[in-house]
């Protein structure tokens, strides 16, 4: 019995680019802070201060 091997070669990946925004966290902070909502920011409040500031 003969075995056959194909080495297949390592896909080089390029290294990712930084991103141009803050962390998540940082973006969803400031987001609350920015809306100052009596009862708490809504998660299409804060989705839409992201966008519209980042």
């Amino acid at each position: 019995m003969t075995e056959t091997t194909s080495a297949k070669p390592k896909k080089v990946s390029k290294p990712k680019a930084k991103p141009t925004h803050p962390p998540t966290s940082v973006m969803v902070m400031a987001a609350i802070k920015a809306l100052k909502e009596r009862n708490g920011s809504s998660l299409p409040a804060i989705k839409k201060y992201i966008a519209a500031n980042y």
